[in-house]
């Protein structure tokens, strides 16, 4: 895995709201963190930090994993109201 492409990606999918993309990349990239691969630089320069861009990446494939949740609740609401 190219930690930085999924990276770079992630944010790409979900700026353009591609939920199901952010899913995929979000729970790859958790998945390579947790064998303890290298992160990619997140916020900031390398200076500081492999766990700072750890946590970093770490948070954003979180919340992008709960903005595809909230997403698809909409998307089921939508679907009953109509």
């Amino acid at each position: 895995m190219d930690p930085q492409a999924a990276w770079n990606e992630l944010l790409s999918a979900s700026l353009n709201r591609d939920w199901g993309r952010a899913e995929e990349l979000a729970d790859g990239l958790l998945a390579w963190l947790g064998k303890h691969g290298a992160p990619p630089i997140t916020v900031g320069d390398r200076a500081l930090g492999v766990e700072w861009h750890n946590a970093v990446a770490q948070f954003v494939c979180y919340l992008a994993q709960s903005k595809v949740r909230e997403a698809r609740r909409r998307n089921r609401n939508r679907r009953r109201k109509s």
